[in-house]
């Protein structure tokens, strides 16, 4: 009789260890869940930031497509680059 409930306690020993020892492994395995969610949400956040640039950036260039396809830009470009005026203005220059 003896010897039964020897067997009985080692086996529930056994299954008590067993037991802590996946509780172990599932508190581990989920704090690993916690700093890859976290590492996962840092990038996605990086990312959202990267996008909201770009689409700033993509404004401002169609924008400025926009303007280069004005006669306006023209004007400017030839008065600043070429030094090219109107017929009837008079173009100023400071004494050197």
């Amino acid at each position: 009789m003896r010897r039964k409930n020897g067997k009985r306690k080692t086996g529930l020993k056994l299954l008590l260890l067993m037991v802590l020892v996946m509780c172990g492994l599932l508190t581990y395995n989920k704090g690993e869940a916690a700093k890859k969610e976290k590492l996962l949400q840092d990038k996605k956040t990086s990312y959202e930031t990267q996008l909201s640039s770009a689409k700033e950036r993509q404004k401002e260039l169609e924008e400025e497509v926009a303007y280069r396809q004005t006669k306006q830009f023209i004007e400017d470009s030839a008065r600043s680059h070429l030094g090219l005026v109107k017929p009837d203005e008079i173009l100023l220059r400071e004494a050197e």
